[in-house]
């Protein structure tokens, strides 16, 4: 009789064992990597007030360079942001950003108690307010921040205070302060003839508020008048033919009781007499004060897409005869020189060298006649793919901090936007893809444990079926 052999089950049973070790062993590795690229992630910091910085002095002068030569804080920096320091001014108006005002590591590291620097000169307060606030109407509210950064300048935590600017004088303002609110109408209302008389009419809340109305007319001032009852009148008849946006500025007497406020701006139109009125001026037509070529010669179109490290040839026009011009790159820590106006006030093909390196984002060239109350010439430009300039503030621009440094400045210590995230401008959140990396690193992990698993159960299936023999 023949014998037929039988499967040898020891050995089946015995090899068993080793192929579901195997496959777990993979699985293990699998998570193993996973845990590592969620331990090196980055982890993303948001902006912190770390508490309150003071001032040797409590008052001075904005032109003066320094304007705040000693600073102190009331804590500590953290100590993986302790290598240096940063003195900003915040951008008013809602933007995103800081605007650099000078910066130390003399001392370092500050991550042991109370911080106290000298700030050497940088930027006066005077020249950065002259970016901010294109008017050149100083008066009002800033934020002052010392940001505390690392050896790579990057860092979102800062020390803060505020400030009230009079005139060509600051004084650190006092905490407790009652906001104001200003509102402006025109009579006739929305459009008049040349000539004719228009009344500017300010309302400011509360009533019992004293100080002073600014009328503005763009950045050209109409006139300053006192407030009494909540209202402040001016009749003018200065405003030619076109359009116009008319804004009121409250100033209040006691800036240590009130706040500061100005009103909306206002559109109005001026028409020649028996005329309709003229069209909206088209948005993409370049100012009439400024041309931007090439190199070569070539024009450039509004609001161009620049590349780092490309030159360009601004001409400016509308300056006083022979006026010194200071050139400013809002967004960047660069530092250009400056321009002289000709004797017909035009500053001839200024050379422009776009800073190498510098982040995607549209920026403003300003170029302004060095007095009180100066032309203004603004070029605005894009790099990279960014779109035109938006006014709206945007919660990851960086600047100083920033930025909107960003300064606006971020954490790069550009002068852009935001108040101090990475980059220099205004500080980043955790929306970045290095901030991401940990979910995706736990979603593959996850993802290949689910395929060990699976592997597991076929590998078992399969050998109970005979299709394997290991």
């Amino acid at each position: 009789m023949r014998s037929t052999a039988l499967p040898d089950t020891d050995a089946d049973a015995r090899s068993r064992p080793s192929a579901v070790t195997a496959l777990l062993l993979c699985c293990s590795l699998l998570l193993a990597a996973a845990a590592a690229v969620l331990g090196l992630a980055p982890q993303a910091r948001a902006a912190e007030d770390l508490g309150e910085l003071t001032f040797a002095t409590t008052s001075g002068k904005i032109a003066d360079n320094p304007t705040f030569p000693k600073v102190s804080t009331d804590a500590a920096c953290p100590a993986d942001f302790a290598e240096q320091l940063q003195l900003a001014l915040v951008i008013p108006g809602g933007e995103s950003g800081t605007l650099q005002l000078g910066k130390t590591n003399a001392g370092a590291p500050y991550d042991q108690g109370p911080v106290t620097a000298d700030i050497p000169a940088g930027s006066a307060l005077q020249t950065r307010l002259g970016t901010a606030v294109p008017s050149g109407l100083f008066d009002g509210t800033y934020e002052i921040r010392l940001f505390c950064r690392d050896a790579g300048n990057v860092g979102p935590e800062y020390f803060t205070t505020q400030i009230q600017v009079t005139g060509d004088s600051w004084a650190v303002k006092a905490a407790a302060t009652t906001p104001t609110t200003t509102s402006l109408t025109a009579t006739p209302a929305g459009t008049a003839p040349a000539g004719a008389e228009v009344t500017l009419k300010a309302a400011v809340t509360p009533g019992d508020t004293a100080g002073k109305v600014t009328f503005l007319d763009g950045t050209d001032v109409l006139g300053a008048v006192d407030v009494a009852s909540g209202a402040a009148e001016l009749k003018t008849s200065a405003l030619t033919a076109g359009a116009h946006s008319l804004t009121a500025k409250f100033v209040p007497a006691d800036p240590a009781a009130f706040d500061p406020s100005e009103s909306p701006a206002a559109d109005y139109t001026i028409t020649e007499a028996g005329s309709s009125p003229p069209p909206d001026p088209d948005p993409t037509d370049e100012p009439v004060d400024l041309d931007v070529t090439d190199e070569d010669g070539t024009p450039l179109d509004v609001n161009p897409t620049l590349t780092a490290g490309q030159k360009v040839l601004v001409t400016a026009r509308g300056y006083t005869k022979d006026a010194k011009v200071k050139v400013v790159l809002t967004g960047s820590e660069e530092t250009f020189n400056d321009a002289t106006a000709d004797s017909e006030g035009t500053v001839p093909d200024y050379e422009f060298t776009v800073p190498d390196p510098l982040a995607d984002g549209s920026y403003t060239l300003t170029l302004t006649e060095d007095k009180a109350e100066g032309h203004l010439v603004e070029f605005v430009f894009s790099l990279g793919e960014a779109p035109g300039p938006d006014p709206s503030p945007s919660p990851s621009d960086s600047a100083d901090g920033g930025a909107t440094g960003g300064s606006t400045e971020g954490s790069g210590g550009g002068d852009t936007g935001g108040s101090g995230g990475s980059g220099g401008g205004d500080d980043g959140g955790g929306t970045g893809p290095l901030a991401s990396t940990g979910s995706s690193a736990l979603t593959l992990g996850l993802a290949a444990l689910s395929l060990c698993g699976l592997g597991t159960l076929f590998v078992l299936r399969a050998r109970r079926g005979g299709l394997l023999r290991f």
